[in-house]
């Protein structure tokens, strides 16, 4: 029994011893690349546990057969494997001895930090940057070791330690005095756009400010032209406002303006001092004080000499507050060449050619002048005038001095001297309050005339 009890017990020590072997040789088939851990961290047993499938021989390389190197205190390293090519075993290796620098910039970053404070995003992007430089600078392929049946290439990557930290050191230096000069200029910078953005806000401000007294010195100087405009209104309608209050005679000397009789009738009848006798006469007819009828015959050399029946619209009746306006419409016929009549019974033998025209007249008050202008335009004449009653303040309307000035393009209207200009001054008055109106002027340049007007 006790033979038995061995025997078992000889044979389960040996099933477990192959399963083990064969579980450790599993494992160095299948591994492609070796991991480099620092000193402190790296399970040495589980190092050799995972090379176990290279023969200890004098001809492999000590850190192929234990995947580190003599003296790995004083060394920074990286070994890669590959079966497939040198290449790929080359950038395992430098994968690797990229991870164990790693641990050293970030320890050396972190100590450039805490000593001069600076930002969580300065120490990532100095990090980065000093890994990606360090990993360029002169780093080569320390040696490469190939297995005799040609299936793993094996490559090492190993500088010495105490070297390399002042490389990574300077890097730390140069990056951070380039992050300084950065971090000046973006300052400098911010600055600066800061300054030009304040400068814009107070360009814009002023510009505004600008606008703004700009806008109130205008609608100042509107208003003061507006008030400066109401207080000539209102002093001339103060001073002079009672001129307007009175509607102007229809006539001056023989020119006739705008204004329409207020009464129905008028009649006028006109003769020469200097020359006595007949001028003319003249009857009118006024409707609802905007239309008035005319007719009118004149005299000369003692034989009918001027025929004219005028139809007068109204259009504008005394409108405007400081300056009173009238305008009117005319039609007239009127017998261009009047044939010589000496007894009613010529009438049976001659032939008459009447003629038609449109007119217009417009009265303009001046009161600061105490005055009327008068125009009058149609195809035989264009007329303008000027009543003044300089005594208004005193006697009103009662005395008035006009002057008038007549072109005559045709010479069917000129005076027996054919003269195409006139100049017609006189004096009107007022005998009757707007009822009876008497006239002297010089007339057609050679005639002063006696004119009566009635109104009914």
């Amino acid at each position: 029994m006790k033979q038995l009890n061995c025997v078992l017990i000889l044979m389960l020590l040996f099933g477990i011893s192959v399963t083990t072997y064969g579980q450790d040789m599993s494992d160095s088939q299948s591994l492609q690349d070796a991991v480099i851990y620092e000193p402190a961290t790296i399970d040495t047993a589980d190092r050799q546990k995972k090379n176990l499938s290279l023969p200890e021989e004098p001809s492999i390389p000590y850190w192929v057969r234990e995947l580190k190197v003599n003296d790995p205190a004083r060394h920074y390293f990286g070994i890669g494997m590959s079966t497939n090519a040198v290449s790929e075993a080359d950038d395992n290796a430098r994968i690797e001895f990229s991870k164990s620098v790693e641990v050293q910039v970030d320890a050396q970053v972190k100590q450039e930090i805490s000593e001069k404070g600076r930002k969580v995003t300065e120490a990532f992007d100095m990090k980065n940057t000093v890994m990606s430089k360090m990993i360029l600078r002169g780093i080569y392929i320390t040696d490469r070791w190939q297995d005799p049946d040609g299936k793993k290439f094996y490559s090492l990557i190993q500088v010495n330690r105490d070297d390399y930290n002042k490389l990574i050191q300077e890097e730390i230096e140069r990056e951070a005095a380039r992050q300084v000069a950065m971090n000046r200029y973006e300052e400098k910078k911010r600055i600066e756009e800061l300054r030009h953005k304040e400068s814009l806000v107070k360009l814009e401000k002023d510009q505004t400010e600008l606008a703004l007294k700009e806008k109130k010195q205008k609608d100042e100087l509107r208003e003061a032209k507006k008030k400066h405009k109401q207080d000539h209104i209102d002093h001339v309608m103060r001073t002079y406002g009672q001129y307007n209050t009175f509607q102007p005679h229809y006539r001056l000397a023989d020119m006739k303006n705008a204004e329409i009789s207020a009464f129905k009738h008028s009649i006028s009848v006109k003769g020469s001092l200097n020359h006595p006798g007949f001028v003319s006469a003249d009857y009118g007819l006024s409707m609802w004080n905007i239309v008035g009828i005319s007719l009118m015959m004149s005299m000369d050399d003692e034989r009918l000499d001027r025929q004219d029946a005028t139809i007068k619209l109204k259009l504008l009746n005394g409108v405007g507050k400081m300056y009173r306006v009238s305008a009117a419409l005319s039609f007239s016929q009127y017998i261009n060449e009047l044939p010589v009549i000496y007894k009613f019974r010529d009438f049976e033998t001659i032939s008459l050619s009447p003629e038609y025209t449109l007119g217009g007249m417009v009265n303009v008050s001046v009161p600061r002048l105490y005055s009327t202008v008068c125009f009058q335009a149609d195809k035989r004449r264009i007329s303008l005038g000027m009543i003044s009653h300089p005594l208004f303040m005193h006697l009103d309307e009662y005395v008035g001095v006009f002057f008038q000035a007549d072109y005559f393009p045709r010479p069917f209207y000129r005076n027996q001297y054919n003269d195409k200009w006139q100049i017609q001054p006189g004096f009107q008055f007022m005998v009757l309050p707007d009822r009876f109106y008497a006239t002297i002027a010089y007339e057609d340049n050679h005639m002063i005339n006696l004119g009566l007007d009635i109104h009914l």
